[in-house]
């Protein structure tokens, strides 16, 4: 990538040489005239007299003679006269410049014939140059800063324009393969620059959730947004033709779900011990039939692939439940063949938020956003503010009328978080006080409320968070295979206000 030119000047800039793109070279660097050689003019006339100088100082005459030679090969330069005199010197010939054979100039002497107006217009010239060349020896700025500023001696020249970094978010499906997210992010990269032109464009991906569909494009306005990207991707169409991707933290979308799936069940856990005073002899009871489903599976366990369930940690695969243990951190957590202290996380339990001024809901475990969803609510502001606990988990709830609750209801004393078969109603007040999703986003949902849980209504969100901060894929967590509560309430008719 060039260099991005400064709005202001640097007072070293001066001591600087531009080599190539972003190679720079310091005056004060002892090996300056080296690199000038080099990288930048092998026929500089400058480089070889400071070169001859310095082997000269240290005793190499060999050296020092090769580089007065190189020196002389460019006429005319400043250097010319004096690298002459030093040949004379260290050859030991003692005379001075008229004692040089004739040939050794590049302007020709020999010719007899040569009429005396020539030769005044020669020694003119030559006064000219003396003049010229003593002026900018004793001028304002050195010698040396003058010629490497000119750029006399075959030179090139690069220009460098500001650009500008143009960031996006780009929300992509994590557990796609690698090859398909290098070509979402390459294709969009590409169409990007097509409309931006020299400028740095950079995406960061970030893991889709339900509120941000595959391949969404979005500015990016949060700094504080680039950490939770697992791929990055850079380009800039008229600096390189290669998309640069780069892939972050690989595991820890890995990581994320076992701390996720621990703390779903230590959520349950927490509701039946307040409910019963003592822990559960076994987790089945997690898991049985309505009203006493505080959860409706025992999620996989991801590292393992294993929802079994051991009283003492071996490594080989699924949990560990202790109920004897004081904290929750201990009491359940994954049975890998890692040391187990290294999951035992800090519990965070499983929380609701929802935000009436812009119909939000948010399923948090601890400050880790795991899904957001939008949500209908009371008209003529009917949705009560407050905390709720949820005290029924029902799949096909049965009211006064058919299907006034949808598929599935979190229910929360006279309130309820349920479906709707009216799906318009998302986003608006429409409801006699109840939280309303859609079916689809109910179904999403339920599996990851467990009986216990606290649902918080707020006039605003404040949770400030707004995307997935967890690589969230809450089908890795369910279990095949297993057999699944019955959650219906029978013929059991429910009245909260719809």
């Amino acid at each position: 990538m060039s260099p991005i030119k400064g709005r202001f000047k640097n007072h070293l800039d001066e001591e600087m040489v531009h080599l190539h793109k972003n190679l720079y070279i310091n005056r004060s660097d002892p090996m300056y005239y080296e690199k000038v050689i080099r990288y930048l003019d092998p026929r500089s006339p400058e480089a070889h007299y400071k070169l001859g100088q310095k082997f000269e100082a240290k005793g190499i005459m060999d050296k020092a003679i090769f580089h007065y030679k190189e020196c002389r090969k460019t006429y005319p330069s400043p250097f010319y006269f004096a690298s002459a005199s030093a040949i004379r010197g260290l050859e030991g010939n003692g005379k001075g410049a008229e004692s040089l054979p004739v040939s050794d100039f590049p302007i020709i002497y020999k010719s007899s014939s040569t009429s005396p107006r020539l030769w005044k217009i020669i020694l003119f010239m030559i006064l000219l140059l003396s003049v010229f060349l003593w002026g900018l020896l004793w001028g304002k700025d050195s010698i040396t800063r003058t010629v490497s500023a000119f750029q006399l001696w075959g030179v090139g020249k690069e220009i460098t324009y500001e650009v500008v970094d143009m960031p996006y978010i780009i929300y992509l499906t994590k557990d796609k393969p690698h090859k398909e997210i290098e070509n979402d992010l390459y294709n969009k990269a590409l169409d990007l620059a097509k409309t931006n032109p020299g400028q740095n464009i950079w995406l960061y991906g970030i893991a889709s959730n339900g509120q941000n569909p595959d391949k969404k494009l979005v500015p990016l306005t949060d700094e504080t947004q680039k950490v939770k990207a697992f791929v990055v991707a850079q380009y800039n169409s008229a600096q390189d033709q290669t998309v640069k991707i780069r892939f972050i933290n690989t595991d820890f979308g890995k990581l994320t779900l076992a701390e996720a799936g621990a703390n779903l069940v230590r959520t349950a856990l927490e509701a039946y011990i307040s409910d019963n005073g003592t822990p559960p002899d076994k987790l089945d009871k997690l898991v049985a039939d309505y009203p006493q489903n505080y959860l409706s599976f025992i999620p996989q366990e991801i590292q393992s692939g294993s929802n079994q369930i051991v009283g003492k940690y071996d490594g080989d695969g699924g949990w560990v439940f202790d109920p004897l243990a004081k904290q929750y951190s201990d009491m359940f957590y994954p049975n890998t063949v890692e040391k187990p202290n290294s999951h035992r996380a800090n519990f965070e339990r499983y929380r609701v938020v929802v935000g009436k001024s812009d119909h939000s809901l948010q399923l948090l475990a601890g400050s880790t956003l795991l899904m957001e969803k939008k949500v209908g609510l009371g008209a003529d502001d009917a949705t009560p503010v407050g905390s709720f606990s949820v005290l029924d988990r029902v799949k096909e709830p049965q009211g006064k009328h058919p299907n006034v609750y949808g598929s599935s209801a979190l229910g929360m004393g006279a309130i309820a978080l349920h479906g709707t078969n009216d799906p318009a109603s998302i986003g608006s007040n429409l409801s006699l006080g109840c939280i309303r999703m859609t079916n689809a986003d109910i179904e999403e949902l339920y599996p990851f409320i467990p009986k216990g849980t606290v649902v918080f209504i707020r006039d605003n969100n404040h949770t400030g968070l707004t995307a997935a901060t967890a690589q969230w894929n809450p089908q890795v967590l369910v279990p095949l295979g297993t057999r699944l509560p019955n959650e219906s309430a029978k013929n059991k008719v429910f009245h909260w206000l719809g």
